[in-house]
C-alpha cells in the first residue's frame, strides 16, 4: 500500500541529497585541483630559487646553497631532496640524501630550458612530486665580460613529499561527507517530525470518522471554525454525506412504517375472516361473504404492491447522476479492493486484461460500482472455486469500451434459463442460492444500464462458460 507520508520524506530527502552529493562532489574536485596547482607553483617557485644560486665562474660551476636558511634539505628525515648534475656528470645533493647514497633522483631527457613535474617514490618510500629542469646555468652580470654564456648545461631535481598536502585532502573529504551525512540525517528526521505535525489534524479526523454513528440524530462529527485548509473540504463533505445519510436512513424508517401500516390492516382482516370461517363453517352470514370479502381485501393488497411498484420505478426518475471523468483502470482496481474484503482471494482468482491503460472516461460513479460490483460477486459465486475469472477491458473503433467478464458455471445453464437471468428475483439454481443472494443483483445491473445508457448483454460461449458484455458511452480523452 502506497504511502503519501513516505513518498514525501523520500522525495525531500533524496532530491537534496542527489543535489548537495553533486555539490560536495564539484567543491571537492575543483578544491582539489586548486590545491594541487598550489602545491605545484610552490615548487616551481622553489626550483626557481635554487636555480638562481647555480652560477658559471671563469673556474667553473657554482652552487651557493647555504643550509642555514633551507634546513628542509638538510635533517635525513625531511620531505625534501635535491640533486644537481652539470654537463651530465653528478655535481650535488642535499645532505638529506646523505643516508640514501645509492639512490638517485629523477632524471629524464627534456629540452633546454624547459621543466617537467612528475610523481615519484621518495628515497624513504614516501609518495612525492618531482620538478625536473635542464637549462644554462647563468653568468653573474659583472663577469659577462670574462665569461663565454651557455658553455655549461645543468640538470636540476628538487623533490618534495605530498602526504601532508593528501593527508589534507583526505581530512577535508572526512569533514565533507560527515557534513553531507549530518545534513542528510537530520533533514530526513526533521521532514518526518513536520508530516507527522501536519498529519496530526488527519488522523484526528480518522479518528472521529471510526467512531461514527450515522444511525444517531447527533453525529460525532463536528464543525470546527479553526479547521485547516486542506481538512476542511474533507471535514465538510463528510458531514454533506452524513446528513444525506440519516435523511436517508430516515426516509427509509418511514417508508418502512408505512409499508408495514398499509399491509398490517388488510393482512390482521385476512386473518380474522379466516379464523372465523375455520370456527363457524356452516355460518352463511360468514361463508356466503367469505369469498367477496377476501377477494377485496387481496385487491386491496394488490393495489398496494402496485403502489411500492410504482414508488420503486419512480427512483430512476429521481436518480440524479452525477458524472465526472475518471481513470477507468484505477476505478476497477478500487471495486477489486472493495471486493477482496467479501472474497479473500478475488485477486487471485480474478485475471485482467487491460489494452486502455491510462484511459480517461466519463461516468456515474456510483452505478458503476453498483454495476461492476454486482457482476463480479455474481461471477465469484457462480463459478467454481479457485476457478480463473477473465476481466477484459477494450474498445471498437468507434471509441466505444468493452468491459467484458467471463466465468467458468458451477451448474450449467440453458439457452431459455440465460435469457431470464436479468428478471427480478430470478434464480438459476435456489437449492444452492445462500441467503444474501434474492436474484435482484443482476436486475439491479440492467436498470442502471438503462439509465446510464450502458448495454449489458450475457451470452454463453460454451455450456460451461458465461460472458457479459458491458458496453460504456465514447471515451471522455487519453
Amino acid at each position: 500500500m502506497k504511502s503519501i507520508k513516505k513518498d514525501i520524506v523520500r522525495a525531500i530527502t533524496i532530491i537534496p541529497a542527489i543535489i548537495l552529493f553533486t555539490i560536495f562532489i564539484a567543491i571537492d574536485i575543483v578544491l582539489d585541483d586548486w590545491v594541487n596547482d598550489k602545491f605545484d607553483e610552490s615548487l616551481i617557485t622553489k626550483s626557481n630559487y635554487l636555480k638562481t644560486l647555480i652560477e658559471v665562474y671563469p673556474k667553473g660551476v657554482e652552487f651557493d646553497f647555504s643550509d642555514q636558511f633551507m634546513p628542509e634539505f638538510v635533517d635525513a628525515k625531511s620531505t625534501q631532496y635535491f640533486q644537481l648534475w652539470v654537463d651530465g656528470k653528478p655535481f650535488e645533493r642535499s645532505k638529506s640524501l646523505a643516508e640514501y647514497p645509492e639512490e638517485q633522483l629523477a632524471k629524464q631527457d627534456l629540452t633546454i630550458n624547459t621543466f617537467k613535474i612528475i610523481n615519484v617514490e621518495l628515497p624513504d618510500g614516501r609518495t612525492g612530486r618531482s620538478i625536473m629542469s635542464y637549462f644554462h646555468p647563468q653568468v653573474p652580470s659583472r663577469l659577462r665580460g670574462e665569461v663565454a654564456p651557455f658553455q655549461h648545461t645543468a640538470f636540476f631535481t628538487v623533490t618534495v613529499s605530498d602526504e601532508d598536502l593528501s593527508w589534507a585532502l583526505l581530512a577535508l573529504d572526512i569533514v565533507f561527507w560527515l557534513v553531507f551525512i549530518t545534513f542528510i540525517i537530520g533533514m530526513r528526521y526533521l521532514v518526518i517530525s513536520q508530516i507527522d505535525k501536519g498529519l496530526k489534524p488527519l488522523l484526528l479526523l480518522n479518528d472521529e470518522i471510526a467512531h461514527l454513528k450515522v444511525d444517531k440524530s447527533t453525529s460525532s462529527l463536528r464543525k470546527l471554525t479553526d479547521e485547516h485548509i486542506e481538512i476542511a473540504p474533507i471535514r465538510a463533505e463528510l458531514l454533506r454525506f452524513i446528513e444525506l445519510s440519516q435523511q436517508t436512513l430516515q426516509e427509509e424508517q418511514r417508508l418502512s412504517a408505512d409499508i408495514a401500516h398499509e399491509l398490517k390492516t388488510p393482512i390482521a382482516e385476512i386473518i380474522s375472516l379466516s379464523e372465523l370461517h375455520i370456527q363457524y363453517p356452516n355460518d352463511h352470514r360468514i361463508a356466503d361473504s367469505y369469498s367477496q370479502d377476501m377477494l377485496s381485501i387481496a385487491q386491496r393488497m394488490k393495489h398496494i404492491v402496485n403502489n411500492l411498484m410504482m414508488l420503486n420505478q419512480s427512483d430512476e426518475y429521481l436518480l440524479k447522476r452525477q458524472n465526472e471523468n475518471v481513470e477507468l483502470s484505477e476505478e476497477i482496481n478500487e471495486i477489486l479492493s472493495f471486493i477482496q474484503s467479501d472474497h479473500t482471494n478475488a485477486n487471485e482468482r480474478i485475471k485482467i486484461k487491460n489494452s486502455l491503460s491510462k484511459t480517461i472516461v466519463n461516468l456515474d460513479i456510483i452505478s458503476f460500482n453498483i454495476i461492476m460490483t454486482n457482476l463480479i460477486n455474481n461471477a465469484l459465486f457462480h463459478s467454481p472455486e479457485h476457478s480463473d475469472i477473465n476481466l477484459e477491458i477494450t474498445k471498437n473503433a468507434q471509441g466505444r469500451i468493452y468491459i467484458i467478464l467471463q466465468n467458468r458455471l458451477t451448474n450449467l445453464i440453458s439457452e431459455a434459463q440465460l435469457n431470464k437471468i436479468f428478471k427480478p428475483l430470478y434464480q438459476v439454481d435456489s437449492s444452492r442460492t445462500k441467503n444474501e443472494h434474492y436474484g435482484l443483483g443482476l436486475a439491479i445491473v440492467e436498470k442502471l444500464c438503462l439509465i446510464n445508457s450502458y448495454e449489458i448483454k450475457a451470452t454463453l460461449p460454451t455450456p460451461d462458460i458465461i460472458k457479459f458484455r458491458l458496453t460504456l458511452n465514447k471515451i471522455e480523452l487519453s
